[in-house]
């Protein structure tokens, strides 16, 4: 009886404690459902004691700083929305009046950025972008290793101009249906027998095992050889052919977040740092990095990261043997046509694509003669030279909103050589990019997100946290410069799988440019790295856009991304020290920490 009594207890017991961990599932799971309003409601709370305990600018800064970093590393709101925090909580605080916060919302690099949106939104608006993708890879051979590269350059190329995340978009089903076409010829000849006899002993193998019998013939052995083969090759098929869709995806991924840092306006994380450099230091500090400068620097380490993920991509996923290995005809002409075809059903080349295409060269080439450095540029025909790489993207996208779309002197034409009427009744035809477009399709958040580091950046200088947090990690310094500025990219670079590269570099470049000034190191020499690397997001699919982007078709896990992403991280970044103690130093005049002084006097 007593041991009926014990079972019964221990079975009541076991039922109790069960019971328990359902109860707190379901509470962790309520409140996992919850976490974004959790973390909006409790984060201003937990962080009390910094006002609490410090009443100088420097807590309260700090307080702010803190606040908009949970914010933004969560995303328990929008980042967009958390943008507009610093409009509140530091005329709240006492740092800054609310004028100061809004002004930093629309400086001059806001703009340029802001012209590039919408020198983007007309190229994708005419799908000019679409006709040079599919231009360059009917240029590029049809054999896996090329199509990689093509698809990776192109790729690079559009996004040095238009948002990773919209390049992406646009490249990454592109790249699917090439795959497509590039596997279903040899999937095709897998599955088909090599000849009627191998048919037939197939066949009666089939017959043999569905009655139990026993393979006794020489022949029915030799049909059991042929189905397991064909098993083997099919399954060593699928495996390459999968290991070549995830090449696909991540290269297109990989190489949007490469080129993207090759020019200012790539990625918005580039533009802080000028922003930042102005807040620190003065107006006019920002005249050491401009557009020619930054694509001098930056334009040869995406060149060589490029090169360098396309053969790790190969090691990685389809063997570095492909790179010499022949490649299938059948294939190649499939491929070939596929792209053609494609790029045949865009139609003729039509006037508003040329006009955009001739707006977008005069933008680059105003953007590369504004100040070459080595001559005097075309802002000296102007007085005090007053002009900015800004005033270049607002002069194109100005034109952008009047050009006329179609040939004006179309009217002229004749319907046929007995008919002298005009082809059309004359009359205005719509410019290049009506500004309902631009307004549905610019990026505004970014936008938001843009002026909400530059905002960061000066408070954190007004309220002087940026110094204080300067001489608490004054130890940092004792290393060589050269090591610490590996050490702050790796760290970033690290950080930024889980942050936004925005938010990453609004948050560390204002302390580390005060912190390279106390240390008396060219600030440049700590920024620009640090700056580049939050652009170096390969390992996670929350990462950055284009791999989220690449991650949702499905054939990627998460461990592809770890194994080859991970690897990446430090191959770019030791591509990018290099650089920086070689052509960096010459560039910037790294060498001289004053040379960045000399440059606000001037």
């Amino acid at each position: 009886m007593k041991c009926r009594d014990t079972t019964l207890i221990d079975k009541t017991q076991v039922l109790f404690v069960s019971e328990q961990n359902m109860g707190l599932r379901k509470a962790l799971a309520i409140l996992w459902r919850f976490r974004n309003s959790l973390v909006i409601v409790l984060t201003p709370i937990l962080l009390l004691p910094l006002l609490v305990i410090g009443q100088t600018s420097v807590a309260k800064c700090a307080y702010g700083l803190c606040l908009m970093a949970v914010y933004w590393t969560t995303e328990a709101c929008p980042l967009a929305v958390t943008s507009l925090l610093p409009i509140i909580l530091f005329p709240m605080l006492g740092i800054q009046t609310a004028d100061r916060v809004s002004m930093s919302y629309m400086r001059q690099l806001n703009f340029l950025f802001v012209g590039g949106l919408i020198m983007a939104v007309a190229i994708e608006e005419w799908n000019l972008h679409r006709r040079i993708a599919l231009r360059v890879l009917m240029l590029i051979g049809s054999k896996p290793c090329w199509v990689l590269m093509g698809f990776m350059s192109v790729t690079a190329l559009l996004s040095m101009w238009i948002s990773n995340t919209a390049t992406t978009a646009m490249m990454i089903p592109i790249a699917m249906a090439v795959h497509g076409q590039m596997t279903n010829i040899e999937e095709e000849s897998i599955k088909q027998p090599q000849n009627e006899e191998q048919v037939s002993l197939a066949n009666q193998n089939q017959n043999n095992r569905s009655g139990d019998k026993m393979l006794e013939s020489g022949d029915e052995i030799a049909a059991v050889t042929i189905v397991e083969g064909g098993e083997k090759k099919r399954d060593a098929y699928r495996k390459e052919t999968n290991n070549l869709r995830k090449a696909m995806l991540l290269c297109v991924a990989y190489a949007a977040n490469i080129g993207g840092f090759a020019t200012l306006i790539g990625t918005p994380a580039n533009l802080i740092l000028p922003g930042t450099l102005d807040s620190v230091f003065g107006a006019g500090a920002s005249e050491s990095v401009d557009f020619v400068s930054w694509l001098g620097f930056s334009l040869p380490i995406s060149l060589v990261c490029l090169t360098l993920t396309w053969i790790w991509l190969q090691i990685r996923f389809t063997g570095i043997r492909n790179l010499w290995a022949k490649s299938n005809s059948e294939n190649d002409r499939r491929v070939s046509a596929y792209i053609k075809k494609a790029y045949q059903d865009l139609g003729p080349v039509k006037f508003g694509e040329l006009a955009v295409l001739g707006h977008f060269l005069v933008l680059a080439l105003l953007w590369l003669t504004r100040d070459p450095k080595f001559i005097d540029g075309w802002k000296e025909l102007f007085p005090k030279a007053l002009m900015k790489d800004s005033t270049s993207a607002v002069i194109v996208s100005f034109s952008l909103f009047v050009f006329p779309s179609k040939n004006p002197f179309r009217f002229w034409r004749k319907k046929n050589k007995e008919n002298s009427e005009l082809s059309e009744k004359p009359g205005p035809s719509p410019p290049l990019l009506p500004w309902k477009t631009a307004q549905v399709r610019l990026a505004w958040d970014v936008v938001l997100l843009l002026g909400a580091g530059f905002a960061l950046a000066r408070a954190c200088e007004d309220s002087q946290l940026t110094d204080w947090v300067g001489d608490k990690i004054q130890g940092l310094t004792s290393i060589p410069p050269p090591a610490f500025a590996l050490v702050i990219s790796i760290t970033l670079s690290l950080l930024t799988e889980f942050t936004s590269n925005v938010s990453t570099a609004s948050i560390f470049l204002p302390v580390l440019c005060r912190l390279a000034s106390h240390a008396n190191i060219h600030p440049l020499y700590i920024a620009i790295p640090a700056t580049i690397s939050c652009s170096f997001a390969f390992s996670l699919p929350v990462a950055t856009p284009p791999n989220a982007i690449a991650f949702s078709y499905g054939s990627l896990k998460v461990k592809d991304l770890i194994s080859a992403g991970l690897v990446l991280n430090f191959i770019c970044i030791f591509i990018l020290n290099a650089f920086l103690n070689t052509t960096g130093i010459a560039i910037f005049n790294l060498n001289s920490p004053s040379s960045l002084n000399a440059t606000i006097t001037n």
